[in-house]
């Protein structure tokens, strides 16, 4: 069972998903989309407009007992902290700590705000030291206490937070053990941690020939893995699509609602939610379950007596089709 609470990290919102001990009737954790848009956006929202999305996690849940390893989970431009959360959760439920600042600078309030031409509005990246933020302020955090093992460390980043995963792997003092980069052009470069891109047949802007590049050319240090997923987009690794489905996806809310979108704002509102795109549910078990293994493999989390560790060939067979590739080196 997974829980989640949010944290204050000297204002710095950090989403905590980690394993709980079970508690019958616990409701689901539900967020709301429009809790991350611009305050001066939300309201034209309708109240009834589907703009929600019921995770897998339970809130503010005791914690189990540990102690866990730690995932830091970088989301991607114009996201935002829970963007992933039917992927952090999973990872919680199979005994990672998961732990996900807010990129204010780059989130999706701060690109409408950019879009829109807001006076004083621009677009940073502070992800790096945001994470390390929440590093140190995890140590100390009571309601973890003794529930953290921050000597296995991993970070995992989707699209623009694979910039963040390649500069804490490669030159910060977290010490990562493993790394996982969703959809992302950005990846490790000068360490020998252990890898894991994941990505989409159909992206547009993490292309096929932009991952197979970093993977083919060795731009991205061994060992690493690559698996490609049939029919995926960019949003595959994210709740987004799945929000609104019913009346056309959230940027058909927003622009019945009269929002002028951009460009921009269009392709990364809708990459991967297309009719033609593999649904984001049907991803979802793909990636959970490549990420676990790549997780239990290199952070050394203890594993039944049996050697398959869920990484071999023959486990994408389980999968079909859907895994266009597979590789390791």
């Amino acid at each position: 069972m997974a829980g989640v609470t949010t944290l204050d990290v000297d204002g710095l919102a950090v989403e905590v998903w980690y394993p709980a001990e079970s508690e019958a009737g616990t409701p689901r954790d539900v967020y709301d989309l429009r809790d991350h848009l611009p305050s001066e956006l939300a309201p034209a929202i309708p109240d009834d407009a589907p703009t929600t999305f019921t995770t897998p996690a339970h809130r503010d849940v005791p914690v189990a007992s540990g102690p866990f390893p730690v995932v830091y989970f970088s989301h991607g431009l114009g996201g935002y902290r829970r963007q992933s959360s039917a992927i952090t959760a999973h990872l919680a439920s199979w005994g990672f700590v998961v732990a996900a600042p807010e990129h204010a600078e780059r989130n999706l309030a701060t690109v409408l705000r950019v879009a829109m031409g807001t006076e004083g509005a621009s677009i940073s990246d502070d992800a790096y030291a945001q994470i390390l933020a929440a590093h140190a302020h995890l140590a100390s955090e009571a309601r973890f206490a003794g529930a953290l093992d921050l000597s296995r460390v991993a970070v995992m980043g989707h699209s623009a937070g694979g910039g963040a995963v390649q500069a804490l792997v490669d030159r910060s003092p977290l010490e990562a053990d493993a790394w996982i980069g969703m959809a992302t052009v950005a990846a490790p470069q000068a360490s020998t941690v252990p890898g894991l891109l994941l990505g989409g047949s159909l992206d547009q802007l993490a292309t096929v020939a932009s991952m197979d590049e970093l993977f083919d050319h060795e731009i991205v240090a061994s060992p690493a893995r690559l698996v490609r997923i049939e029919g995926a987009g960019h949003l595959a690794f994210s709740d987004i699509c799945v929000i609104g489905r019913e009346r056309g996806g959230v940027l058909a809310i927003a622009q019945d609602a009269g929002l002028e979108i951009d460009e921009l704002v269009v392709t990364l509102a809708t990459d991967g939610c297309q009719p033609q795109a593999l649904p984001a549910e049907d991803a979802w078990p793909i990636v959970g379950h490549y990420a676990v293994a790549h997780l239990r493999d290199a952070l050394g989390v203890s594993t039944p007596a049996t050697p398959i560790t869920g990484l071999e060939p023959d486990a994408a067979t389980c999968f079909g089709a859907r895994i266009g590739r597979n590789d390791a080196r």
